[in-house]
C-alpha cells in the first residue's frame, strides 16, 4: 500500500478520542484515524448507492444513521 505523510489540525476533542481509542485498542495514532477515515469512506460509498445505515437501540427501535 503506497501511503503520503501528512499533518492535519484536528479539534482538541477529536485529537484526545482518537489518541484515547489508540491507547485502550494498543492500536497507533495513524492505525486509528485510517479506520475514522475509512468509516466514512465506508458512509459516503453507502451514500451514493443509495443506502442507508440503520442502528438498533436497546429498544428494538431502529434509527438512520446521518452524516453531519
Amino acid at each position: 500500500m503506497d501511503v503520503t505523510k501528512v499533518t492535519v489540525n484536528l479539534p482538541t476533542d477529536q485529537f484526545e478520542f482518537l489518541e484515547k481509542q489508540a491507547a485502550k485498542e494498543d492500536l497507533t495514532f495513524t492505525d486509528v484515524l485510517w479506520r475514522a477515515v475509512n468509516a466514512e469512506k465506508f458512509f459516503v460509498e453507502q451514500e451514493k448507492l443509495g443506502r442507508k445505515i440503520l442502528v438498533e437501540e436497546k429498544n428494538k427501535i431502529l434509527r438512520i444513521v446521518e452524516r453531519e
